[in-house]
């Protein structure tokens, strides 16, 4: 067997514009949003729960309150994660490069290839459009 196809690692990377910039705020403020959303519900239900079970003596009360408590955490890291990379966002220069995903591709590999060129491509996206293959 002289070939064979395999999957490599193809980085895509954005060109930072100023579409590209209100793009990934706007995904990060509706992620921010949707947490808080979840928050809401969350606390909801517990409270509830939590009557239910206090109103019948059940000793789950403390476990329910502690589940709550890692829930919130959980989303409220989240949201502070999102937060710091809004901040990161406004300070990316324009025209610079930056990664937005890595996807697989089929690639062809033969004996005698070149295993680091054949390995290393990336694709660079301008406001949705492709603007170079290397």
């Amino acid at each position: 067997m002289d070939k064979l196809i395999i999957n490599r690692k193809i980085l895509v990377k954005a060109k930072v514009t100023e579409q590209f910039k209100n793009q990934v705020r706007q995904e990060l403020q509706e992620g921010m949003n949707k947490l808080d959303a979840e928050l809401k519900f969350l606390e909801q239900r517990a409270k509830k729960l939590i009557t239910e079970l206090t109103l019948k003596g059940s000793p789950q009360v403390a476990s329910v309150r502690e589940q709550l408590e890692y829930e919130k955490q959980k989303r409220e890291e989240a949201k502070k994660a999102m937060s710091e990379q809004i901040k990161m966002v406004g300070n990316l220069e324009m025209g610079q490069e930056v990664l937005q995903e890595e996807i697989l591709g089929p690639v062809e590999v033969k004996v005698g290839d070149n295993w680091v060129e054949l390995m290393n491509r990336e694709i660079v996206i301008e406001d949705g459009l492709i603007v170079e293959i290397r």
